[in-house]
């Protein structure tokens, strides 16, 4: 049976944390496509190399003339330590201060025993221009091809001023159940 990462369904609501507004924002998902492959091959490295720099993603911006965000999931190849920027010039699954004794290269990637490229597990939520970028640091003794896929399902979205005060009331009360969405950046 195929593999298929969980998205929630068409009529259900999140809440994110804006970071503009410092705020928990909520958001209905109006309708959604099924879930999209988009497989990528970054540049080869040799063993024990980090990329010079991190790939950006711009292909998975949502349209800026429609209401519509993405849930993605990202499935990586084993070999390597991916560095995650999300939005693009953001690194992300980083302490908020330095580890003593431990570099940062260490401790702020994701690897396949994470999230394995063919059962992705790492989700986050991209909104217009809150696009992701990935660095690679091959971790092999040997020159290899660093391979990504992201899983996404596109959502057309009411935003928060689009509901009514009545949905409002409930969500911040928890009376409707939102799923907890995160677009990136720092908290």
């Amino acid at each position: 049976m195929p593999y298929s990462p969980w998205f929630p369904e068409a009529g259900s609501y999140i809440k994110y944390r804006d970071t503009a507004v410092r705020d928990i924002r909520y958001r209905k998902l109006e309708w959604m496509t099924d879930p999209h492959k988009y497989p990528f091959r970054l540049p080869a490295l040799a063993g024990g190399v980090k990329a010079s720099s991190a790939t950006s993603f711009d292909e998975l911006n949502p349209s800026d003339t429609k209401k519509h965000i993405y849930l993605a999931y990202l499935g990586v190849c084993p070999g390597f330590l991916f560095y995650l920027y999300h939005p693009f010039d953001v690194k992300n699954l980083k302490w908020d201060t330095k580890i003593d004794g431990i570099s940062e290269d260490l401790v702020a990637n994701l690897t396949y025993e994470e999230s394995p490229y063919e059962f992705p597990t790492k989700a986050i939520g991209i909104e217009r221009d809150r696009y992701p970028a990935l660095q690679a640091y091959n971790i092999s003794g040997s020159t290899k091809t660093p391979q990504v896929i992201w899983i996404a399902a596109l959502y057309q979205v009411l935003e928060q001023e689009d509901l009514s005060a009545d949905e409002l009331a409930k969500l911040q009360s928890g009376q409707i159940r939102a799923h907890p969405w995160w677009f990136g950046g720092e908290m």
